[in-house]
């Protein structure tokens, strides 16, 4: 019925678009709710952020605040991803004007938790050895990073 030339033509164009859908964590189908802690050394993180980079569909980004060691992701396409997590030095900084001191200028916030050096792999996805495949619902999924 097709030569040969245009039924490779016909099924690559029609395997690729389910080849990214069938991959998972891109846009538009089912998605899941992931919390959890992030611990470092067994103990919570006090602050920091959590980033889930999903391998799959148009690859988005998602991320959440870290607060005492809690986590949560809402809506998340379902699909495998690499995590990373970073937590961050605040400073002190005198805002002119402020009775107090500030975390950032403008704002009269106290930190939000004390800072816990953790090692930079777990900042790039290449080397956190960070993973997850989130699922259709609600989930549970903690990470404790080590030394």
């Amino acid at each position: 019925m097709f030569h040969k030339p245009l039924r490779r033509w016909l099924a690559a164009v029609l395997l690729i678009p389910a080849m990214l859908v069938l991959s998972g964590c891109g846009s538009g189908g089912p998605t899941g709710d992931v919390s959890g802690k992030v611990s470092f050394q067994g103990k919570a993180l006090p602050s920091g952020r959590i980033i889930f980079l999903c391998e799959g569909g148009d690859k988005p980004v998602l991320s959440s605040a870290i607060k005492d060691g809690e986590y949560s992701i809402q809506k998340a396409a379902v699909g495998h991803a690499r995590v990373t997590v970073e937590t961050f030095q605040f400073k002190q900084v005198p805002v002119p004007g402020a009775p107090k001191t500030s975390n950032l200028p403008g704002s009269d916030a106290p930190p939000p938790g004390p800072y816990v050096p953790i090692p930079q792999r777990y900042r790039t996805p290449d080397s956190s050895g960070l993973t997850y495949t989130i699922t259709k619902g609600q989930q549970t999924k903690d990470f404790d990073l080590t030394p």
